[in-house]
């Protein structure tokens, strides 16, 4: 990849130096920061720039470590729809990747000790964070979140297992009080709460689980997601908490899995890629929904009705064989009486 940098020097040792990345000169999907740069050598000694030697033979080289992700290096892209940053990073410069549309997941370490504001705000489309732990450091994530007022889904490789936590969108809405003549804001949404429980040195997972029952009232489409994480990756997950996400979800097996199916539309549609992934990720809702025994009895013959009118065989398949089994069960039980 064809990267813009610039060669600095640690503040305490003129002869150690490091690289600030300040952009890409090519198009890229999937954006692999590097962890070391070949330099040449009359860059690292202050001969020439980075410009006059681009594209000619620069001879020898030396490998110096990636550290910064400089301002803006990487704003406004287009085409940018993942970006791995590795350990070697530790700052990331404002708005390095502001007003990156399609820009769905970033992977990164926590070896992030500055993260400023707006890197990545406006990113419409981010979706997932993952960050893996190698010190305990919740910095980034706590500074990702404040950087967003957006649904983000984090996926957290800790020492301990792996934790995956939704954290709800929010909004702040201005009121205009008249008989104090102040303009007044109020938060809509349960996300700001949730951001709460990250501290730049903890989570605190048991909060996190106590705001489930205002989020289900509010957003159950969140609710699912943040439901189902919890139980599958049940990092820190207290007994009564696991009680509450499966009790929701059995309770709410029905509404949540027809509003999936009709999600797809029909099966006559043509099928985009993304299409092609939103029937993958609801295949594996229902999946999950079964494997777990999650949908009451008395829901079944609804929920395959939905997919049988929409045509969607591969659900009604699975859905039928969950019912026949759910039959059998009760025979045997009716036998034991």
């Amino acid at each position: 990849m064809k990267f813009k940098y610039e060669v600095e020097c640690e503040r305490n040792d003129s002869q150690a130096k490091y690289i600030v990345l300040k952009g890409l000169d090519e198009p890229c999907r999937q954006l692999v920061i590097p962890d070391l740069i070949e330099v040449p050598e009359s860059i690292v000694n202050g001969e020439v720039s980075t410009e006059e030697v681009r594209g000619n033979d620069v001879g020898a080289a030396i490998s110096l470590p990636v550290k910064i992700i400089g301002n803006h290096a990487f704003s406004s892209r287009k085409d940018l729809e993942e970006v791995i940053i590795p350990s070697s990073i530790h700052t990331i410069l404002g708005f390095a990747f502001h007003n990156c549309g399609r820009l769905r997941r970033i992977q990164l370490t926590d070896s992030v000790s500055e993260y400023l504001d707006g890197s990545t705000r406006q990113c419409e489309s981010l979706e997932e964070i993952d960050v893996t732990f190698e010190h305990e450091n919740y910095y980034v994530v706590r500074r990702i979140l404040e950087d967003n007022d957006r649904r983000l889904r984090f996926r957290l490789h800790l020492p301990g297992g792996e934790a995956v936590l939704v954290f709800p969108g929010f909004n702040y809405d201005f009121v205009e009080n008249t008989m104090a003549r102040t303009i007044q804001f109020a938060i809509e949404g349960t996300g700001y709460a949730y951001r709460e429980c990250v501290k730049a040195d903890n989570i605190n997972f048991r909060e996190y689980d106590s705001f489930f029952t205002k989020v289900s009232a509010d957003d159950s489409v969140t609710a699912e997601m943040i439901a189902v994480s919890r139980l599958q990756f049940p990092y820190e997950l207290a007994e009564d908490a696991k009680t509450q996400y499966r009790d929701w979800l059995y309770e709410n097996a029905k509404k949540n899995l027809t509003r999936a199916i009709r999600s797809l539309g029909t099966k006559g549609n043509s099928i985009s890629d993304t299409n092609s992934e939103l029937s993958g990720l609801v295949t594996d809702q229902v999946s999950y929904y079964i494997k777990e025994k999650l949908i009451p009895e008395g829901d079944t013959s609804a929920i395959i009705a939905e997919a049988a009118e929409l045509d969607r065989t591969e659900l009604v398949s699975m859905l039928m064989e969950y019912q026949s089994g759910s039959e059998k069960r009760d025979n045997f039980l009716e036998l034991d009486i």
